[in-house]
């Protein structure tokens, strides 16, 4: 069994910082705070983490809320669309189409413990369909951001994760 791979925390990250912001195509905007979100139903999802490295992590347990649930409180103004989810080091955003953003765990722990910061803690996002993609597991989660339309291959981080993967060319 191979660990979750580590990389290095970015400088802008700080936990003791963090809230997670619902905006964009949403009736309520939200502002959640990290004492906030027990009020949240919360799930235990158990899963390989595969890279395109070609390790793998087998049998991770992530604890969290599926981003469906926070997403009906900020009632969104869109039937479709996207929801482009941010990081908290500002450079960092992953694109999904609304339902398989729902579908995600916004994971707080991770195999019976608090989730470390270098494991995306506080809150990373953990798609949970077959077709996903290691670098969409965002780490340091701070807002979803909902639009009617794709957002632009510049506004998402496909290239950063697959550079830092050293898979950019591939």
């Amino acid at each position: 069994m191979t660990a979750l791979q580590t990389h290095d925390v970015p400088d802008e990250i700080d936990p003791s910082e963090w809230s997670l912001r619902v905006t964009g195509a949403v009736s309520h905007p939200l502002h959640i705070e990290q004492t906030e979100l027990s009020q949240y139903p919360a799930e235990t999802v158990s899963e390989d983490f595969e890279c395109v490295q070609g390790w793998v992590a087998e049998g991770l347990s992530w604890r969290g809320i599926r981003v469906d649930s926070i997403l009906k409180q900020a009632e969104p103004t869109v039937e479709d669309g996207y929801v482009l989810v941010h990081a908290m080091d500002g450079d960092y955003a992953c694109s999904f189409l609304r339902d398989r953003a729902a579908d995600a765990l916004l994971a707080v722990g991770l195999d019976g413990e608090e989730l470390p910061v270098e494991h995306g803690g506080p809150a990373r996002l953990v798609p949970t369909d077959a077709e996903s993609d290691c670098w969409e597991s965002v780490k340091w989660v701070t807002a979803l951001e909902l639009t009617h339309s794709a957002p632009a291959d510049e506004d998402t981080a496909e290239e950063i994760a697959l550079g830092r993967l050293g898979q950019a060319d591939k």
